[in-house]
């Protein structure tokens, strides 16, 4: 069954009412009509079972059949931290992050990030992020979607990083210490912050400067990742070590 997004002000006790791009989708891509049910979610997490009384050519009116609190939150809130990518690579990570479960998503720009944007280009990127999360966040039938703060600084993605109890900066000179033994280091952590560098990578100047902000180094083996698989393998290693909720086998 198709899930969708309905704003929390839109439901009132019984009903609710979906418009625009959701009720557009329902409406004439998958062409749902009056007696037929979906899934839906709210920007505060609640999830809804529906089914559609009467639409027009741009809203519907539904009836909420079943309701349930939101999702519990993850045995780790994990911030991704990533340099951002040429062309459409940080719509791929945002898409996976979402799916895995990642909390908080955020691109930033350093001195060797390739992109260059102005502050307009930034928040249409932001823009489309969210709706990739969002997008992504429906398909695999998630009510949690992370937040995307926007592009940042390089000094703001670290200051955004100390809200975080464990810190870990993927480093490609990083030869010592591999990710699987920096978080075993941390023991029971509750959050962490991983900081994935753009495809120019860190300066070395870059590196201390996270370390002075709390990164411990780590590496991901003697291959040279792309951006984007160092940031998904790097988040899918913190939500197993950590222990993302799920069935047991």
């Amino acid at each position: 069954m198709p899930t969708f997004f309905v704003s929390r002000a839109n439901v009132s006790g019984d009903t609710a009412v979906l418009s625009g791009t959701e009720a557009g989708h329902l409406l004439r891509s998958l062409r749902l009509g009056p007696g037929d049910s979906f899934f839906s979610f709210d920007e505060e997490g609640n999830r809804y079972r529906m089914r559609i009384l009467e639409a027009t050519s741009r809203s519907l009116r539904a009836e909420v059949l079943e309701s349930w609190p939101p999702e519990p939150p993850p045995a780790v809130e994990v911030t991704l931290l990533v340099g951002l990518p040429k062309a459409d690579k940080m719509d791929f990570i945002l898409e996976k992050a979402t799916e895995l479960g990642c909390s908080c998503v955020a691109p930033f720009r350093s001195s060797r990030t390739i992109p260059r944007l102005d502050a307009q280009d930034a928040r249409r990127r932001r823009g489309r992020w969210e709706r990739v999360a969002l997008a992504a966040a429906k398909q695999c039938g998630s009510a949690r979607v992370p937040e995307i703060p926007g592009l940042l600084p390089y000094a703001e993605a670290l200051a955004l990083a100390s809200r975080s109890e464990a810190r870990v900066v993927l480093y490609e000179g990083e030869g010592r210490f591999g990710l699987k033994s920096v978080l075993t280091s941390m023991g029971a952590a509750g959050s962490v912050a991983l900081l994935v560098g753009p495809e120019g990578g860190f300066s070395e100047d870059e590196v201390r400067q996270a370390e002075r902000a709390g990164f411990v180094r780590a590496g991901l083996g003697q291959r040279i990742l792309r951006v984007e698989t160092a940031a998904i393998a790097a988040l899918s290693m913190a939500l197993y070590h950590f222990g993302s909720p799920g069935p047991d086998p």
